[in-house]
């Protein structure tokens, strides 16, 4: 996420639920004289709730325990003239322990119905949980497939996150969503948790005036009668939920051209087309720049969703970074906040942080790739530029544990790039640049931690590096280059 006011513009801890195993009544056994015959009854799977939230250190209730999402299918209808979303989430899991029931969050909306593997489940509502209990427990390794059927005006949350407030928006009858870090549970059922990544097949049905972007390719629009269009996108790479988007609204697609294999493609708010048209043209050539800093591009699309909103930040949905009118009609002046959200496709999208706590990880190397852009067009160095913020008082504040209020602070922006431009200076220019490659290769489709890249850092430089990151990482007062 990229803030344009003012600054810029586990591996979770699994915390299962602890429930008692029951245990069933051993084999029985009849010795006769001259043999010995043994019959076994089958034991009943009893099984365990599944955890009600994965132990995040800032967020402890995201996510759920006891299944691992491998696909969701999203079937939703938006009725534009009334607020009102109509959804039937299909989630392909498998259990990764002996499941008596388990959760999904979610956060509002009314649940009609749910099934697992085709038989009716029991359900039960808390204020941000979805509590599903099968007709039989799901035994470990077992895939399942969960439908829900549900309904409701969906809204926004705030998740003590003052920045913005989060999942689905509307404005009129238009729609977008922003959901960094716990937003995707306002409009479907999810594992709402970074470390449970999944591919997403989305069919939107919408009035036949608005236009639907999401994540991914366009597979397919199609007239369904009524006033209503369908749209079906695939997005298959692994995906964290909060980089979900489904924008609907008065939207021009733009082909834009292809970067090798990659397709380049926009979907631009109409009221700024023209302008927000100038300010993405620089998109194929900032992606060329970015694959040479972290090697190829982890996807197979990219482009820009404009809204009709000042949003006064950015924010880097996965294939679709969603950007405000405020940003799209700077032109060039953009520019740092589209490189920004482009860089996060490699690190933050392809290598999500383990916990919200790593967030550095995802924000300071996004911030070093906006002053390695500025190097690399003829401007003033990535050092220098980094240079600029010796001394703020802001800055003491460690990037590496900045708190769940303070997960946008400045400080983990500038002195996680900073961080980056110190250990440049530490280890040198071909170790440095082979590190941040080595880093998409290693965790890509994945998560990390900040122990794992300064693992990763040493391995590849040789160096020992404890007294860089203590310092810059979790030292309460900012060091100086």
């Amino acid at each position: 996420m990229a803030v344009v006011v003012g600054l810029l513009a586990v591996v979770a801890i699994i915390a299962f639920l602890a429930g008692d195993d029951e245990v069933g009544s051993p084999p029985s056994t009849a010795e006769a004289p001259t043999t010995t015959a043994t019959t076994t009854s089958t034991i009943p799977l009893v099984g365990r709730p599944g955890a009600e939230g994965l132990g995040d250190p800032y967020f402890p209730s995201l996510g759920n325990g006891g299944y691992d999402v491998e696909h969701y299918e999203l079937d939703l209808t938006w009725r534009a003239d009334e607020g009102i979303l109509d959804g039937v989430a299909t989630v392909t899991a498998m259990a990764t322990d002996d499941l008596s029931r388990f959760n999904l969050d979610l956060a509002g909306m009314d649940v009609r119905a749910v099934t697992v593997d085709g038989e009716a489940a029991g359900v039960r509502r808390t204020e941000r949980e979805l509590v599903v209990s099968p007709a039989r427990p799901l035994p470990t390794g077992e895939r399942f497939v969960a439908v829900v059927t549900y309904s409701g005006r969906p809204a926004p949350i705030s998740d003590g996150i003052d920045l913005v407030d989060l999942g689905w928006r509307t404005d009129g009858r238009e729609a977008f969503v922003v959901s960094e870090p716990s937003g995707a549970s306002t409009f479907f059922p999810v594992n709402d948790h970074p470390t449970d990544k999944a591919s997403y097949t989305f069919r939107i049905t919408a009035p036949e005036d608005l236009t639907v972007a999401t994540n991914g390719r366009l597979v397919s629009s199609d007239d369904v009668g009524h006033g209503t269009r369908s749209w079906t996108y695939d997005a298959s790479e692994p995906m964290a939920s909060y980089l979900v988007q489904v924008a609907i609204g008065d939207l021009e697609l733009v082909e834009a051209g292809r970067v090798g294999d990659v397709v380049v493609r926009h979907a631009l708010h109409r009221s700024v087309l023209e302008a927000a048209t100038r300010t993405v043209a620089g998109t194929a050539d900032m992606l060329r720049l970015l694959v040479d800093v972290f090697g190829p591009y982890p996807f197979d699309v990219y482009g820009i969703l404009v809204v009709d909103e000042d949003l006064g930040f950015a924010l880097e949905t996965q294939t679709l970074s969603i950007i405000g009118s405020d940003v799209a009609t700077e032109g060039r002046d953009a520019d740092n906040v589209l490189v920004h959200e482009l860089a996060h496709q490699w690190v933050g999208n392809a290598v999500s942080p383990a916990t919200w706590r790593d967030i550095w990880l995802n924000e300071g190397f996004a911030t070093y790739a906006e002053w390695l852009y500025l190097e690399r067009s003829g401007g003033p160095s990535a050092g220098s530029q980094a240079r600029r913020y010796n001394g703020v008082a802001v800055l003491d504040l460690p990037p590496g544990d900045p708190g769940r209020e303070d997960l946008f602070a400045p400080s983990v922006y500038l002195r996680g790039g900073m961080t980056l431009q110190a250990l440049r200076e530490r280890i040198g220019d071909d170790s440095f640049f082979r590190l941040l490659r080595s880093w998409v290769d290693e965790h890509q489709g994945g998560t990390a931690s900040t122990d794992d890249f300064v693992r990763l850092a040493e391995k590849v430089s040789g160096q020992s590096l404890d007294d860089l990151f203590d310092s810059w990482v979790y030292d309460p007062v900012s060091p100086r280059l």
